[in-house]
């Protein structure tokens, strides 16, 4: 009996399982035809408000990119929310249930079909007989029931003809802009793209991408053609600033221009002429070679014994005879480098290879101002610097020199042995000093002192005429100086210089002796005239430590303290 109605179940029930499933595919074909006309509304949409939005405002390839990501955002959520997310797997149970909503007369017959066989575990607990007996009643009550009628297809028709009218409106304007589309479509699939949207003007030739040196004159040129305004408008972004709009009048054959006098920083700029807008382009400017590293090495005279040493500035103050090696680095490449003087002609500097590091030395011997002159060398644009430096030379003086003792012109015997004090003084050393003499109207005579090797001499030289002068005799006048020479080396030599002359009269014993007691007495009376004056003021001090302190400003009428 159980054999009987398995035979009699499988066929009948295959029945029932064939037309769930046709309900389930007849679904599917419904949520997918309305969510294909969704997608059609929302892309149609879509690229109408790129093209606005592009067209309006000619968006850049970052923003391009952006908008691709919302369109694709967009469509993704509408593919979700009216499509894909009614795209269910097959599930007899759900569809019963759709069909008994749709058939309330059913009351739950066709769900309790598909749940209760006699394989399922209810059979188990029911009798088979009853289960088969309700498969039986269901497929008899279902047989003559169209389950494909849970969706219907009149009911998207609405969003049906909205779709075919936003595909024939579409494909309508498209006819018609279609190099408005084809622009649009290029300029999105390809982010770099520059390509412009057709326009009754066009702007058939600019000057594009400037590089000029700074401080030159830049032409910005516009040739339109189409329909051409009176007046178009540059528009202007400096590096660090905002947009600005310049007027542009048509010159001749719709030429525009507008001239920049003098450009100290790179800015971009586009042109807009009737409805036509050019792309962005660049006017980059050039700045003239920076120094960026100074080193300028220092090697003194030898006679100033000062050691070699490196600094780090332009402006230089150094002894005669100093040479000097610079070494200037700049911030790029540099093809010629001069150095400007109003004493000279500009000399060429040395480059290394990179170009970037220019040198030069010379010997410090006169003061002079100077500049440089760049010539950069990936554009051979030329700058002349406006800051000017000096080398101020320290010409070496001559040493100073004076005769501490005697101090005025005296009077000897030929056997007298002169005393000589001097001091002799030089900013960087003493070398050599002389007595130079000449008897009478004779000619001059030199007589070795020493050598020095210091900044500051002085000196006791006692100097014996009869062995210096052999022939000297009485009646002879000897006219003296010391001469000291620096220690200055090169062509030039060492500074010299040279006291004011002193005189020697050589006298009989007789009239030197006359000549001393003369000096002597004339020592004694002013030893005696300083004596005196020291007795007075001595006495004026005891007299003011003995009067009392308010009495000594009563009589001379000073306040009090």
């Amino acid at each position: 009996m159980q054999e009987a109605v398995g035979t009699t179940s499988r066929p009948v029930g295959r029945t029932v399982e064939q037309k769930l499933r046709e309900a389930w595919r007849r679904e599917r074909r419904f949520h997918k035809a309305r969510g294909l006309c969704f997608l059609l509304i929302w892309l149609g949409a879509l690229i109408l408000l790129d093209l606005f939005v592009d067209w309006l405002f000619l968006l850049p390839g970052y923003g391009r990119m952006i908008l691709l990501a919302i369109n694709a955002g967009a469509l993704a959520w509408v593919f979700y929310w009216h499509l894909w997310r009614y795209l269910r797997r097959y599930n007899p149970v759900r569809v019963a249930l759709q069909v008994e909503r749709r058939h309330p007369e059913l009351k739950s017959l066709l769900v309790s079909y598909v749940q209760l066989d006699e394989t399922s575990q209810a059979a188990l607990i029911a009798s088979p007989r009853l289960i088969h007996a309700l498969r039986r009643q269901a497929v008899t009550v279902t047989q003559p029931l169209d389950f494909r009628e849970i969706v219907s297809f009149r009911e998207m028709k609405r969003i049906f003809l909205f779709a075919l009218s936003v595909t024939v409106f579409f494909g309508a304007i498209s006819v018609n802009w279609s190099a408005f589309f084809a622009t649009l479509f290029y300029r999105l699939l390809n982010p770099s793209a520059s390509l412009a949207y057709p326009t009754r003007t066009t702007i058939e030739q600019i000057t594009g991408d400037v590089t000029a040196r700074q401080g030159s004159a830049v032409a910005i040129e516009v040739a339109c053609g189409g329909l051409v305004p009176k007046e178009g408008t540059l528009a202007v972004k400096p590096e660090s600033g905002d947009w600005e709009k310049i007027s542009i009048l048509q010159g001749t054959d719709g030429q525009f221009a507008y001239h920049f006098q003098e450009v100290l920083q790179g800015f971009s700029y586009y042109a807009r002429v009737g409805d036509a807008i050019s792309a962005t382009y660049d006017v980059t400017v050039i700045p003239p070679p920076q120094i960026v590293q100074t080193r300028v090495q220092l090697k003194f005279p030898a006679y100033t014994g000062m050691k070699p040493k490196e600094v780090d500035s332009l402006n230089l103050e150094l002894p005669e005879g100093t040479e000097v090696a610079w070494q200037l680095r700049c911030d790029r490449p540099i093809g010629l480098a001069e150095l400007l003087s109003e004493e000279a002609k500009p000399l060429a500097m040395k480059l290394d290879p990179d170009g970037m590091v220019a040198s030069h030395s010379f010997t410090a011997t006169e003061p002079f101002s100077y500049r440089f002159r760049w010539t950069e060398r990936e554009h051979s644009y030329v700058y002349d610097t406006d800051v000017s430096y000096f080398v101020q030379v320290i010409t070496d003086g001559p040493p100073e020199v004076e005769i501490v003792t005697p101090i005025e012109d005296e009077k000897a015997t030929v056997n007298k042995r002169v005393g000589i004090l001097f001091r002799a003084v030089d900013d960087y050393g003493v070398a050599e000093a002389w007595i130079v003499y000449q008897v009478n109207d004779g000619s001059e005579q030199k007589r070795p002192i020493g050598t020095f090797d210091r900044q500051q001499v002085e000196k006791d030289v006692p100097w014996p005429l009869k062995e210096t002068i052999p022939d000297i005799k009485e009646g002879d006048t000897v006219t003296f100086a010391i001469e000291v020479a620096d220690n200055r080396t090169g062509k030039e030599g060492p500074n010299i210089s040279r006291t004011r002359p002193l005189r020697v009269s050589v006298v009989s014993l007789e009239e030197y002796l006359r000549y001393i007691l003369e000096r002597r007495a004339k020592l004694v009376k002013e030893l005696q005239a300083l004596q005196k004056e020291e007795t007075e003021a001595s006495g004026e001090v005891k007299v003011l430590q003995e009067v009392p302190l308010e009495d000594y400003n009563k009589e001379n009428n000073e306040p009090a303290p």
